[in-house]
């Protein structure tokens, strides 16, 4: 055998990557994985590969970015409903190897996506849905992240609704969380998951805009501004303070809004940064006359609300405790 032949061969050997741990309290140094500059990529999960990709953009090219070269990680929140929760690549400097990967990991930080506002993640809906994910759902299960019955449970809920394309939509994890999306925005594709269901993404709004007030806008000649660019937002209800609050909502009645609690992009084309109200404001529909809305019953229709997503919403926005800090910007996790 020649020695070029070698060569290539211990070069194929490097770039073979394993990942055989998910779990973040039991990290090893050997679990770090490269995945710079690569626009896609099969790792290992346990014995069989997957495909990974950096943006679920179709046909995009998109590369990892530089130094992205950490630990693929199983994230969740305790005592959210099945289905919930995630793969994540957390990015550490593994210069020093006199630190263990604890510590590596613990002073990381979680690789963004391409927007650089939310965690890049492979969302346990994409995983389930995608037979590409299935050795992730192997090691999951064969470490104990996810246990039998909750497996079986995801399957049963997954195989009641089709999850065509719940990889290029903002999947909630529970109706109180806060999001990114993009504004103006024409229509706003959202998957839910609920206590009694799963919601594959669908269309749940149309039109959203937010717009600065002439009288809030100093320095400028503009009667009103359009904000475009990200904002963090969630879904709340709110009681229509008079009847023309929202178009053809009478006062008095509840009805869900969406809240913009952050702008992200806040610098404005005419050198006049955009600000939001203390507390954030409401997202606007086609006319900065009036806020967006959707009636509650629309809301039920469609999958947006269910009995235990609206008691949690009725006890952050109606109930007399309501915690005083619901207006605080509260960015995605």
């Amino acid at each position: 055998m020649s020695s070029s032949a070698v060569e290539h061969k211990v070069v194929r050997r490097r770039q073979k990557r394993t990942v055989n741990n998910l779990d973040p309290n039991r990290l090893n140094m050997s679990d770090i994985i490269d995945l710079n500059g690569s626009t896609q990529l099969y790792p290992f999960f346990g014995a069989s590969r997957s495909r990974i990709v950096y943006s679920n953009a179709a046909r995009s090219t998109t590369p990892f970015p530089p130094h992205a070269r950490g630990f693929f990680y199983y994230h969740s929140r305790p005592g959210l409903p099945t289905g919930t929760g995630e793969i994540r690549f957390r990015v550490v400097d593994s210069r020093s190897a006199s630190h263990s990967a604890a510590y590596l990991f613990a002073n990381g930080r979680d690789l963004l996506d391409r927007t650089g506002h939310k965690p890049w993640r492979i969302h346990m809906l994409q995983i389930y849905s995608t037979r590409n994910y299935d050795p992730i759902r192997r090691l999951l299960l064969s470490q104990g992240l996810i246990d039998l019955a909750r497996d079986r449970e995801a399957e049963q809920k997954f195989s009641v609704a089709g999850f065509e394309r719940v990889g290029k939509s903002i999947i909630l994890d529970t109706i109180s969380d806060a999001f990114v999306i993009q504004l103006p925005i024409m229509t706003l594709c959202l998957a839910f998951i609920h206590d009694e269901c799963i919601v594959p993404a669908s269309q749940v709004a149309y039109k959203l805009h937010w717009r600065d007030r002439h009288e809030n806008v100093e320095g400028s000649d503009a009667r009103w501004r359009e904000y475009q660019g990200a904002a963090v937002v969630r879904y709340e209800l709110k009681k229509a303070e008079t009847n023309k609050m929202f178009h053809g909502a009478k006062q008095g009645e509840v009805v869900l809004v969406l809240r913009i609690l952050e702008l992200l992009d806040p610098a404005g084309p005419d050198e006049v940064p955009f600000r939001l109200p203390e507390g954030g404001d409401l997202a606007q529909g086609g006319s900065p006359s009036f806020y967006w809305f959707m009636p509650l019953d629309t809301a039920r229709k469609q999958g947006i609300i269910t009995p235990s997503s609206l008691k949690i919403l009725e006890e952050l926005y109606l109930n007399d405790r309501a915690s005083t800090d619901t207006t605080a910007t509260k960015t995605p996790s």
